[in-house]
Formats: C-alpha cells, structure tokens, sequence
C-alpha cells in the first residue's frame, strides 16, 4: 500500500492514470482516505504470480547464502500460506480459497531438499520454515529421519539441538559415531550449550562461518570452548574481534598440531574478566604473541588463574614479558605451564622476578624440558625462600637434572616451614 508521492517518486503521474488502458487502469485502485491521503495498492494478479516467483528466487538464494541475511524473509513467506495470517493480511493478499494440496507440496518440497549440497545453517534453515508453516510433524518426522535416513541424520540431529529448550551441559563432536563431515555439520549447536568440544574435526570454510555464528549468537550459554588439533581455517573464527571483546567464557583451550598461528585473540582487545582457565598450547605463539598476551593479563579485570602454553616457541623473552605482566596483576594466577620452550636458564631467572614477588599466588608450576640446568634450580631455590608459602608443585622433568643438582629445591620439601610438596625431576 502506497500514496501518491511514492508513485511520484517512482516517475508515474497519478492523475494520467485514467486515461491510460488495460493493465495500468487496473493495477492502481483508489480504497480509501487515511489522513486525508488517497491510499494505492495493486490489484492484479499479476503482482501475486510476481511474488511467488519472487518466493521461489529468494528461496534459492536463501540456500545458497553464507551469511543467511535471506532466512528471515525466506520463514516470512512461508508463514504467508497459513490461512490464519491470510485473514490478518485480508484484502492485501488475493487469495480467494485456501489450497491445502499446494501448502502439502510446498511442504513435500522442502523435505525433499539435499541438504548435503548446502552449509548447515542454511539446511536447518529449512526445518525452521517448516516450522513457521506450522508442520505439526516436523518434530516426529525428524525422529523418524534419525532412523530412516530420509533426510540428513546431522542436520536433523543439529535442528533438534538447537530448538530445545534445556541447554546441553556438553556437546563433544567426538561422541558421534558419523564422518569428520558429518560433525562439522553439528557445529550450529554450539550456540545452545555450556561446553563445546571441537577435537579432531578439522574446520573448512563452511564450518568456520558456522562456528563464528554460533560464537556470536546472543544470548550465548557457552562457558567451555576446546578447539583441539584445528587446521588453518580455524583462524577464521579466530580473528572475530567483536566475539573477543564480548566473550563470557570461563575456559577457552586453543590448540593445533600443525602449529596453528593466531594473534588477534591476544590483543588488549580480549575480554579476560570471565576466563579463568586459557590453554593456548602447541600454537606458534612465539614471543610476540606472549607479548600480546601479557597487555591482556595485565589489566585489573583479568581474573585467569590458569595458563598453559605448552610447546609455544617461546624464549627467554616471554618470560620477561610474563613475570611483568603476572607482577602488575599478581592475585590471581594460580597455574602456570610453561613445558617444551627453549626458556633455558636465563629464562628461568626473569620469571623468578615473579616468584620473588610478595603479591605471587602461584601454586603450581611446570618448566618440563626447558633446557635447564642447575643454575635454575638455584634461581627457583632463591625464589621461594624468599616467599616460602603458596607453590605447591614444581615439575622441572624432562631437563636431565642429577640429584645434586636439585639438592635445594629437594630440601624445601622436605622442610615443613615451605609450602612446596611435590617436586618432579
């Protein structure tokens, strides 16, 4: 419905419309006076037949979308064909009688779609507009797909996940017995549980888009995120600056075999104040990222009391830069895991710096295969003489240390006056 200043707009003239024949006599029919305006709608069934082409084009395109910017409009005109919203639409609709035989093959069509060809949040997409068509069905259908195979047992599966209404304490990839594919497929339910495990399913394009949704949906109930042995395209999700900013989670443990690289996660940008367990291990951090890590790590509204960086191509720079941030902000760490880095003895000694620290909370600290030697189990002797009460594990395995050698961190332990009790060599 329109008045004259939008057929104006559009270049017609609606005083010359009476004296022009056929179509354009009828598609313009004057209805009535709202605020003293002539008010304009099409009338031609012309126009109906358009928008069911429309229907069809947007449909298509709608599976076809990375985004799903089409999905709303796509459940919109399927909601159009119940004759409930017909009567609320009255006279803007020229829909004379109700056709149950078409509504059933709209219906059959939708079914009938091969979802393999389409991302997965397109293809739940379709169990949505079955929904707006109120298909009382779709829920035992989906059942029955689950046991039949009629129609893609992973997406029927991720429809059912993310509709219900409890939210899923986990959802580990792992458990389902199908293809690395198939629960990629599964990865739209992220956004309806506390815990997603992600492991040994490596991410492509498609599955990247869908997690980086998923990431951003809101309300968002996820606490626990494990990305484990991820691929490249992972970085996708990883560079989502805005998901960094608002996350809530309390865990987050990125890892990748291939050395996944990744930065933008490290950035001061990164909203630390829920986390309190992040495990970046086996990533080429390098020293840079520790760098980016630690402006994180120094700001008063990081709460993290566990950090693992196992494996991270790290030197003695990183730990400089970590016993200076951990020294800004000391209340909180209560783990650190600093394993399989070239930190050597040099290393050990900055983060003694931390150690030192009257403010240091640290409770357990592991430095396996370090490249150390018996200068740093003299640093860490001096260290926690010097604040005798809170580390309570020190492992410093894997560093080829003799007994001798580790004569004064072994004392400790056996001296009640020090909180140290477990020593691994």
């Amino acid at each position: 419905m329109f008045y004259s200043e939008d057929l104006e707009r559009s270049g017609l003239d609606v005083s010359e419309v009476s004296v022009y024949s056929g179509v354009c006599t009828e598609i313009f029919k004057r209805e009535s006076v709202i605020f003293q305006k002539s008010v304009y709608c099409f009338v031609h069934l012309s126009v109906q037949e358009f928008l069911a082409a429309v229907y069809m084009r947007a449909l298509m395109k709608s599976l076809e979308s990375k985004n799903g910017h089409l999905d709303l409009f796509v459940r919109f005109l399927h909601g159009l064909s119940l004759e409930s919203n017909q009567r609320i639409l009255g006279g803007l609709l020229d829909q004379r009688n109700s056709h149950p035989e078409t509504i059933q093959k709209v219906l059959n069509n939708l079914k009938e779609v091969n979802s393999d060809k389409i991302s997965p949040d397109r293809s739940i997409n379709i169990f949505h507009c079955l929904m707006e068509m109120k298909d009382q069905s779709v829920h035992q259908e989906i059942q029955e797909f689950l046991k039949s195979g009629e129609i893609s047992k992973r997406d029927s599966l991720a429809y059912l996940l993310q509709m219900s209404e409890e939210v899923l304490d986990e959802l580990d990839l792992q458990q389902y017995n199908t293809s690395d594919e198939g629960r990629r497929r599964l990865i739209p339910a992220v956004r309806n549980c506390r815990k997603a495990v992600l492991s040994h399913c490596w991410l492509s394009e498609i599955s990247s888009d869908s997690l980086a949704s998923a990431l951003r949906s809101n309300p968002s109930h996820l606490r626990v995120l494990e990305l484990v042995e991820q691929k490249p395209p992972a970085e996708k999700v990883l560079s989502e600056r805005k998901w960094w900013r608002t996350m809530k989670l309390a865990k987050l443990h990125l890892s990748s075999r291939d050395g996944l690289s990744w930065s933008c996660g490290t950035s001061s940008e990164a909203n630390l104040s829920h986390l309190r367990v992040l495990d970046l291990s086996h990533n080429m951090l390098q020293d840079s990222g520790v760098k980016r890590l630690c402006s994180g790590l120094e700001s008063p509204n990081c709460k993290l009391e566990r950090l693992r960086l196992i494996k991270c191509s790290l030197s003695e720079i990183s730990c400089g830069s970590l016993a200076s941030a951990l020294r800004s902000n000391p209340s909180h760490l209560r783990e650190l895991d600093l394993s399989r880095n070239q930190l050597q003895d040099s290393g050990v000694k900055l983060l003694c710096g931390f150690l030192h620290f009257p403010n240091c909370r640290l409770e357990t600290l592991r430095l396996r295969d370090c490249s150390l030697s018996e200068i740093s189990c003299d640093s860490l002797a001096s260290a926690l003489r010097s604040n005798p009460s809170h580390l309570r594990e020190l492992d410093l395995s894997g560093n080829q240390l003799q007994d001798s050698e580790l004569k004064l961190l072994s004392d400790l332990v056996e001296n009640p006056h020090y909180g140290l009790e477990t020593l691994s060599q």
